[in-house]
């Protein structure tokens, strides 16, 4: 017998579940001669229009079900180019590099020293080191 990774720990499951929904799953509705079926991303899948709503309902729902597939192509492309206006933006980058050069720089040793003036008799306890690398950090972003 051979485990999957859902047999070995629950959460793999509940993501395996969770990523079938997402990429899979479809949920449909109808009423009044009129029934749809979308995808969890909000693609509109299929579209039935019974002949007693219309005589040219499959006609029509062809075309609706065309429409909204060019319309969530649309949209989709605009979010992408709105993402990419804002990871352009000069400020974005600077946030970022500042961000990483804070976490590579190395805390100055006249920080140090006053910590070890304050405490001479003690080494740097963590929470002493938490709050000099807090206010470190934070003088970077002001």
């Amino acid at each position: 017998m051979t485990l999957s990774g859902s047999d070995v720990d629950p959460i793999n499951g509940r993501m395996e579940a969770v990523h079938r929904a997402l990429m899979t799953d479809r949920a449909g509705a109808e009423r009044h001669g009129v029934s749809v079926e979308v995808s969890a991303d909000g693609t509109l899948e299929s579209l039935r229009i019974a002949e007693s709503v219309t005589p040219y309902g499959k006609e029509l729902a062809a075309l609706i079900v065309q429409l909204a597939k060019e319309a969530l192509v649309e949209s989709r492309q605009n979010v992408r180019d709105r993402m990419a206006e804002l990871k352009a933006d000069p400020r974005i980058e600077d946030v970022l590099e500042s961000i990483s050069r804070a976490a590579d720089k190395k805390m100055p040793s006249s920080q140090v020293e006053r910590v070890r003036a304050a405490h001479p008799d003690d080494d740097l306890t963590e929470d002493e080191l938490i709050e000099m690398n807090e206010r470190r950090n934070q003088s970077y972003f002001r």
